[in-house]
């Protein structure tokens, strides 16, 4: 992995949930957690895509509705 892995970076439960929130009411799209943690650290600023093209894999419509309903809410 040192070879081909540039950095790590994490996102707070915080940061996951508001892009969860994000991807739903501007994308309509549903995202479990693990499935917007990369979206997550983009919109917090940890990664900086300023003047760049980003390409984010956005995963997760496996997660339960109520389970869905009560990280958002």
């Amino acid at each position: 992995m040192r070879e081909r892995v540039d950095d790590v970076v994490l996102a707070t439960d915080d940061e996951i949930r508001a892009a969860m929130r994000f991807a739903f009411e501007r994308l309509n799209v549903v995202l479990e957690p693990s499935g917007a943690c990369a979206l997550a650290a983009v919109l917090a600023g940890t990664i900086d895509v300023t003047d760049r093209r980003v390409g984010i894999t956005l995963s997760g419509g496996n997660v339960d509705i109520t389970r869905f309903v009560e990280l958002l809410s």
